[in-house]
């Protein structure tokens, strides 16, 4: 049985989390043990895809005055405003033994995890296998466009994630990759607010197009707190593996301090 390092976070601010994603990523060694976290907003955060245009599409002037900061994530991908999710990341080495694919695989892989915790739900999760061939139906909102094997409930999709791989170069050995992928799973509706950051948005179309636990019935229910033991015993069994339950060094803080400074809310003007 192989064990994954553990690391439940408080609520933490937008800066705070990119850039403890960042440090996790780039201090991973191929052979060390997968690190899961799982982690909190302190209050609602808008995050950008690393290579997303920041552009008049986003009403910045509604995110200052709902007092919504706006990072920019690591990873690609559109838009997911933050604070209504179950945010996860995972570290591991590609190729290794337990990851023995490539960046679809891997995907793939994890995904088998998240459909075990929705059918636990008593839901009917469907893995969306191909990205959408729709060509810029949707510039900015991540939930209204599935992507390769991310899951869909009842047609309309409840989770989404993205991955970073980093390569690691050495003197005399073969480099080797390892890689992050973080991503939401949706607790609350948060189609209202989107609507006020996006106004070209449409809410019927919002509402065809995602899902939440809210809005199956699952959530409140069963609460976050709930909801995270599940989803951390459907990993369990899925991947047959056991908790490490080990939070940061001071080590890893000091790093993540240091990173913060990258991942500072982006200025409230269009660039």
């Amino acid at each position: 049985m192989y064990s994954w390092r553990l690391i439940e976070d408080v609520p933490c601010s937008g800066s705070f989390n990119m850039a403890a994603d960042q440090v996790l990523l780039d201090n991973f060694s191929h052979d060390e043990q997968p690190i899961f976290r799982l982690y909190d907003w302190e209050c609602l955060t808008l995050s950008l895809g690393r290579n997303e245009q920041l552009d008049s599409l986003i009403d910045l002037q509604a995110c200052q005055s709902l007092a919504i900061p706006v990072v920019r994530r690591m990873t690609g991908g559109k838009a997911v405003l933050h604070g209504f999710d179950l945010t996860y990341s995972l570290t591991a080495g590609v190729l290794d033994k337990q990851f023995p694919g490539g960046v679809l695989d891997n995907y793939q892989y994890l995904a088998n995890g998240f459909m075990l915790f929705f059918k636990e739900l008593g839901l009917n999760p469907e893995l969306h296998k191909k990205s959408s061939l729709k060509k810029n139906q949707e510039p900015h909102i991540c939930f209204a466009e599935p992507s390769a094997y991310e899951i869909l409930i009842e047609g309309r999709k409840i989770i989404g994630s993205a991955q970073r791989v980093r390569i690691i170069r050495r003197k005399k050995a073969q480099s080797t990759r390892v890689f992050l992928q973080h991503g939401s799973i949706l607790l609350k509706d948060s189609i209202p607010q989107i609507m006020q950051i996006f106004p070209y948005a449409r809410e019927k179309n919002l509402r065809r197009e995602i899902h939440s636990l809210e809005s199956v019935g699952i959530y409140p229910k069963h609460s976050r707190v709930e909801l995270c033991r599940l989803l951390l015993e459907c990993l369990c069994k899925t991947f047959r593996i056991k908790w490490n339950n080990y939070n940061w060094t001071g080590k890893e803080l000091k790093l993540i301090a240091d990173y913060e400074e990258a991942f500072q809310p982006l200025e409230m003007q269009l660039v």
